[in-house]
């Protein structure tokens, strides 16, 4: 019975050895698969997005536009104003619906914040070349899911923390640590990403909800996506 009970087990650790065993850039390469591949992602030039977006009881729809390597727009529809940001490769920036408008080039947590979410790619993709370290943190349970944890840092410093799902490979769960201004502590911003749909041949999100230190921020639901539009430079530019 000993002997039953300990081959068992081996048997047991050989089975899981194989996943744990996976590095860093194997579990990438899934990652970027079950979007849809490299060469299929990197062929894609432009997004246009439209959502709604539900925050505090209210509703706002958002338009985003995205142009490699780094351009990024955001217009956010809300009680008849308009809210825009942006990143012009060089400089985050927002537009105020002041009268007149009046356009204001970003500094501290929320331009790191707007930086990041230009990133055409994604952190993964040539995460090298961009300076970026990740670290396979293991195998977790999130809920009933099982997920690959994986860390990373950036070339100035800041970390994040990525979950994928276990079995489709998709991101479910990227954990920020935010500074705040004049303040010691630091805010935990999560994004849960789910409800993904081909578009294309490419899967994409289509419900992203996001939480500070655990408290629903907001839920945003991604309505349109269409691919290589045609974008200006002029629209990412900060406006005059």
């Amino acid at each position: 019975m000993s002997v039953t009970l300990v081959t068992a087990a081996l048997l047991c650790l050989a089975a899981g050895r194989p996943a744990a065993m996976q590095s860093v850039d194997q579990i990438i390469q899934k990652n970027l698969d079950a979007k849809g591949g490299l060469t299929k992602l990197q062929a894609v030039q432009t997004i246009k997005q439209t959502a709604i977006m539900s925050m505090q009881g209210r509703d706002a729809s958002i338009t985003i536009y995205s142009k490699r390597p780094n351009y990024m727009r955001q217009e956010i529809h809300a009680d008849g104003r308009l809210v825009v940001n942006g990143f012009d490769g060089f400089s985050p920036w927002i537009l105020n619906p002041t009268i007149p408008p009046r356009a204001i080039v970003l500094t501290g947590p929320q331009a790191e914040q707007i930086s990041a979410e230009a990133d055409f790619d994604g952190p993964l993709v040539d995460y090298k070349a961009k300076g970026t370290k990740v670290a396979m943190n293991g195998f977790e349970m999130m809920g009933s899911r099982r997920v690959v944890h994986l860390r990373l840092t950036t070339a100035a410093g800041q970390r994040s923390d990525m979950y994928l799902d276990a079995e489709t490979w998709l991101e479910v769960r990227i954990s920020t640590q935010q500074n705040q201004p004049n303040q010691p502590t630091q805010l935990q911003r999560d994004q849960e990403l789910s409800d993904y749909r081909e578009q294309n041949g490419i899967k994409v999100p289509f419900l992203v909800r996001t939480l500070m230190n655990g408290v629903l921020q907001s839920e945003l639901k991604v309505q349109t996506v269409e691919f290589d539009v045609k974008l200006d430079d002029a629209l990412f530019k900060v406006p005059r």
